[in-house]
């Protein structure tokens, strides 16, 4: 063996020894935060009372951004299910605390209910900005749009079908 070659081995020694010395119960010191960056838009939903069939309901959306930015957020809403969710009014924006509000008033018309989908947009610090949340409203004891799909018993060898339901809409 050559002195270089020795040398090499003694280090690759030395540095396994100290690698199996370190405890392994040790805690590892973290170079950067580990916690989820939150965006630059908060978003809250809340209802006034529990959806009712028929009954208008009045919803409050709260934005919440850097205080020099709320001026210029801006609010979308829709219902993924217009016949199931009627959107019939929305006031304009208040500004109150560092935050927007919009006042909202939806009427469930069928029992199914359907989701309301909140888009609030932005520019902060001269980039555009959105942040969305969908609320489920649907009166209590509404049941899903949505059978459960029909199966068939598997025989020895053969496939299960599937059936989902189908709607159209124009």
């Amino acid at each position: 063996m050559t002195a270089r070659a020795v040398v090499v081995a003694l280090l690759a020694a030395v540095g396994a020894g100290a690698v199996a010395a370190a405890p392994l119960d040790a805690p590892v010191a973290a170079t950067h935060d580990e916690a989820k960056p939150l965006g630059p838009i908060a978003v809250d939903v809340r209802l006034a009372a529990p959806p009712a069939l028929g009954v208008p309901l009045t919803v409050t959306v709260t934005a919440r951004a850097d205080a020099a930015a709320v001026d210029r957020l801006a609010l979308e809403v829709r219902a993924d299910d217009s016949a199931a969710l009627v959107i019939a009014a929305q006031s304009g924006p208040v500004d109150r605390a560092g935050a927007r509000n919009w006042v909202l008033t939806v009427v469930p018309v069928r029992a199914s209910g359907a989701n309301l989908n909140v888009v609030v947009t932005g520019e902060i610090d001269g980039v555009a900005q959105a942040r969305s949340v969908t609320t489920k409203i649907s009166p209590p004891g509404a049941v899903s749009a949505v059978r459960a799909p029909s199966v068939a018993p598997t025989q020895a060898g053969g496939e299960n079908l599937s059936l989902l339901p189908v709607e159209e809409r124009f």
